[in-house]
């Protein structure tokens, strides 16, 4: 049974004239009918397994957050699979970005500043937000390493690798530190961030990767923007300062680079030509900061 004829089985009261099917994200498939009710189909055991903490914590945040976020109001008894009304906006693409004016710009980044900073400081105690699972960096820093070794010797130069290698011991020496933790988004780049010209509000999608970790992850990815939009948007942030945020997010930024190259031989998802680009990206304004 395709994805249409699970929708139509669980819920016979929707109708729709038109669909769109969105195989593009890494972990589900999506489904849009009439540009109004997003249906998303987990594809792996453990995201089918945490689409009903989503549903629930998401619940729970959304009157906290000063940004749209999915509100699930159709969910498969079996959990399986869940829709929710589509947010408005366009993705955030950079190009997206840059083509905002003054005024539009300043309140994208307070609303995502004001979004980090009530999910860091959310309490956590005897909320729904117990059920998060902790960092899963660790294994898939294991996971990226062995990675590395196998695929990457065979197209980087040495000069290369040797960034790999530092990139990769970087990450070790954070998993060995004592961090700040907090509730993380934990993918929070342009394909999840959505800005609504007719309302001038920020949307945030696809929570099926938040977790417990280090706060600064939430910012790493922020970099595809510029480094300038990245501190704007931490000088807005309230809560405890943390000094060292801006440099781990550069760190977890360089090692995405690296995961990228890995994905692209493991899974597939990640063309080499996007993976290449990130990772020649951060390498670039490593070496200009040296």
């Amino acid at each position: 049974m395709d994805e249409l004829e699970r929708i139509a089985a669980t819920f016979p009261e929707l109708t729709w004239s038109r669909a769109r099917r969105i195989t593009e994200g890494w972990d589900h498939v999506v489904v849009v009918l009439d540009d109004a009710l997003v249906f998303r189909f987990p594809q792996e055991p453990p995201y089918t397994e945490a689409l009903g903490r989503e549903v629930e914590v998401l619940d729970h945040l959304a009157p906290r957050l000063p940004v749209r976020v999915p509100r699930y109001d159709r969910v498969a008894p079996d959990g399986s699979f869940a829709g929710y009304p589509l947010l408005p906006g366009r993705t955030l693409r950079p190009e997206v970005l840059a083509s905002l004016d003054g005024t539009a710009r300043d309140a994208l980044v307070d609303q995502l500043a004001g979004f980090l900073s009530a999910l860091h400081t959310a309490p956590v105690p005897g909320t729904p937000l117990e059920q998060v699972p902790p960092s899963s960096l660790a294994e898939d820093q294991d996971d990226v390493r062995r990675a590395a070794a196998t695929h990457l010797p065979a197209v980087l130069t040495p000069a290369e690798l040797d960034d790999v290698e530092r990139i990769l011991a970087d990450i070790d020496a954070l998993l060995a530190a004592d961090l700040p933790e907090a509730v993380i988004h934990n993918d929070v780049y342009s394909r999840h961030l959505l800005w609504d010209d007719a309302t001038a509000r920020l949307g945030v999608i696809d929570f099926s990767d938040m977790c417990r970790g280090d706060p600064a992850v939430d910012f790493a990815e922020l970099h595809e923007y510029g480094e300038a939009f990245v501190r704007a948007v931490h000088e807005r942030c309230t809560g405890p300062r943390d000094p060292g945020l801006l440099d781990r997010a550069w760190t977890y930024q360089c090692w995405i680079g690296v995961y990228m190259l890995t994905d692209h031989f493991d899974v597939g998802k990640t063309s080499w030509e996007t993976a290449r680009e990130t990772f020649d990206r951060v390498r670039d304004q490593t070496r200009r900061a040296r």
